[in-house]
């Protein structure tokens, strides 16, 4: 990259640090803002002419922010890391000891300058979580990532889809000007309602915090908001139910996450279950054969194991040896990713203790399900994206505090669910 040639390095890394200093020592925002303009200008017709430093900014147009730099994964971390600790600690992220090693990535700092447009140089100042968090969320999830996502401009929030087709009619020629009209038909249309539910995630911290040791713990803390929020979106979309009784007799909070929306299991019809007591390749086509013309395109579908069930996908005939199946032969690698050219994924939240009809009775608990499932059929949408709280003043008694995180979704099929096989479930097999 061509060095700008208009300001040496060691003059722009001074500026950086006495803008870091003027922010350390309380300094009015206008004069901070003055000295981030100052630099800018001086910038200005170096950057113009560096065209490859536009591969370097990032513009997040879904919630309709400015250009923001794109930072390393380690020094986003190290963001989400100083905003937890300034909210468990209730103090200025910029007056925390971590805050000296985060401005000090000056390479980092004149990117932010560099991109600022409305005058304020503080944008590195970690005041929410970075775009690298949330994003964990998404990377984390196996079975939701399988599905399109929106954002709700509002709750409820309807989305159009399309209804019956137009009818062709076979017409005789018009011969005079009282000929029979053609037959007419009309286009169907529809909606689907997305209707968001909250998913909330709650951690007690002791308030004797001190700095080091919330350090210590941040890595967990970050880890278990990430994982209780992306499991929770898997295990309400596979086995999922709102009816005021839960498929599963365990299910019997209201606060279960199974209650969010209607899973996979929940979903499939009758026509598209099969039972797949007897394991083997062609009780699995039977069960694409059962969904009709949505099992057709295996771009679009994807099987859905639980842990028991790809084992014993792995030990199909038709998989297992060289030479049905060339150099990706299960007994060479010990991995399936596709079966009949559908995709296999492998969740901990397909239950192995279920009864030979595909729901848990608490009586016999020794058999699993193998769904099969039209990708394109359903939609998540988000109305809210992680939300992080955290209350001083809750747990006054017991000396802690409490950190909150949330987010508000839904998930729906935009097929009509109660007519369409979108999803084929394989049932009563052995675990």
């Amino acid at each position: 990259m061509t060095e700008v040639k208009t300001k040496p390095e060691t003059e722009l890394l001074t500026l950086v640090r006495e803008i870091k200093e003027k922010v350390e020592s309380g300094a009015q925002h206008e004069l901070i803002a003055a000295m981030i303009q100052d630099a800018l200008k001086q910038q200005k017709e170096a950057v113009r002419d560096r065209a490859t430093r536009k591969g370097e900014y990032s513009v997040d147009t879904e919630a309709g922010r400015s250009a923001r730099p794109n930072m390393s994964a380690e020094l986003q971390t190290r963001a989400d890391d100083i905003y937890l600790v300034s909210k468990l600690l209730r103090r200025d992220p910029r007056s925390l000891k971590m805050w000296g090693d985060f401005a000090r990535e000056a390479s980092e700092l004149r990117k932010a300058m560099d991109t600022a447009t409305s005058g304020e140089g503080l944008e590195w100042i970690p005041t929410g979580f970075s775009a690298d968090l949330i994003q964990k969320v998404k990377l984390g999830l196996k079975v939701a990532a399988l599905h399109g996502r929106f954002a709700m401009p509002t709750n409820p929030f309807k989305l159009p889809i399309d209804g019956a087709d137009a009818v062709a009619y076979l017409t005789a020629e018009s011969t005079s000007d009282t000929a029979t009209k053609i037959t007419a038909s009309t286009p169907g249309s529809s909606n689907v309602t997305f209707d968001a539910v909250k998913l909330a995630c709650r951690v007690l911290v002791s308030a004797e915090l001190d700095e080091d040791s919330v350090v210590a713990i941040l890595p967990l803390l970050r880890d278990k908001i990430v994982r209780a929020l992306a499991e929770a979106q898997e295990n309400a979309t596979i086995n999922g139910d709102t009816t005021a009784t839960h498929m599963d007799s365990d299910v019997t909070s209201a606060s279960d996450v199974r209650k969010s929306w209607s899973g996979y299991r929940k979903l499939a019809l009758a026509a598209a279950k099969v039972d797949c007591s007897t394991f083997n390749i062609a009780s699995l086509r039977a069960i694409r054969t059962a969904m009709g013309k949505y099992g057709v395109n295996p771009n679009d579908l994807a099987w859905i194991a639980g842990v028991s069930v790809f084992n014993k996908m792995l030990s199909l005939g038709e998989v297992m040896t060289v030479d049905k199946y060339g150099r990706r032969a299960t007994v060479l690698t010990g991995e399936l990713a596709k079966l009949d050219g559908i995709s296999v994924i492998v969740s901990e939240f397909i239950r192995e203790d279920l009864n030979a009809s595909g729901v848990y009775d608490g009586v016999t608990t020794d058999n699993s399900v193998l769904p099969l499932v039209y990708r394109p059929a359903f939609l998540y949408g988000d109305r809210r994206s992680i939300t992080l709280r955290v209350s001083h003043e809750l747990y006054m008694e017991t000396d802690q505090d409490v950190a909150i995180a949330t987010q508000r979704l839904d998930f729906r099929p935009v097929q009509n669910s109660a007519a369409e096989t979108i999803v084929g479930l394989g049932y009563n097999i052995a675990s």
